[in-house]
């Protein structure tokens, strides 16, 4: 990782994940770090290491160059939130980083279908636009996108899951869409400012909904 750090040639794609890794390092070495966030931006850092020399791989192809990018970004943005975020208001951050480097190895293994890595990206993408939109949200106004990203991150685990059935991970896959629609929408610039309050006016209830079609499909999931 140190070699990666100090490299002048990184691709562009890959240069805010391996300008953020020192900075995990040094949270880790950080004895005020409380020890369940230490062991989280471990297992981060290790698996993202990992990832991009896979990445960086000749022998990857462009289509699982790209499926591995699409979660690298948003690991990538919950260890910056997690860094200037206090460790009292971290906890949807923590599970969300460790759940996406669950994903991440998901995602690399080829044991993996495709129609469960298109099941996984498909909550990424909106976990994605959360975090997204946090990292430019005032943290006083943070507080819906906080539930989205636990909520979608509770759902990627339940897809994550090998109890899940193929019919109970389509349900999931289907019922995260409307919040994926309004999270793309409040994050694209076009979108008039009026229409941008009245969508982040509806994610905390598109995220309780959310919550509710995961305890029907599957009863009722811990957060963490």
């Amino acid at each position: 990782m140190a070699e990666l750090t100090k490299r002048q040639d990184v691709p562009p794609e890959l240069g805010e994940t391996v300008d953020q890794l020192p900075s995990t390092l040094r949270m880790l070495e950080d004895p005020k770090t409380p020890v369940h966030d230490r062991a989280v931006l471990a297992k981060s850092v290790q698996q993202l290491t990992v990832t991009l020399r896979l990445i960086e791989d000749p022998k990857t192809s462009p289509k699982e160059r790209a499926a591995l990018l699409s979660v690298v970004r948003p690991l990538t943005s919950s260890l910056r939130i997690i860094e200037k975020t206090p460790p009292g208001q971290r906890a949807a951050y923590t599970a969300c980083a460790r759940q996406l480097t669950v994903t991440l190895r998901l995602i690399e293994d080829p044991k993996t279908s495709p129609k469960e890595r298109a099941a996984l990206l498909s909550v990424v993408r909106p976990l994605t636009s959360s975090l997204r939109i946090i990292e430019k949200t005032p943290p006083g106004q943070r507080a819906a996108y906080t539930t989205s990203v636990l909520q979608l991150t509770v759902t990627l685990r339940l897809i994550e899951d090998p109890k899940t059935s193929p019919e109970q991970r389509e349900e999931l896959t289907r019922a995260v869409q409307p919040l994926a629609r309004t999270l793309a929408k409040i994050e694209n610039p076009d979108t008039p400012p009026e229409v941008r309050r009245e969508l982040t006016e509806a994610v905390r209830p598109q995220s309780e909904e959310l919550a509710d079609a995961t305890r029907k499909v599957v009863g009722t999931p811990s957060p963490g």
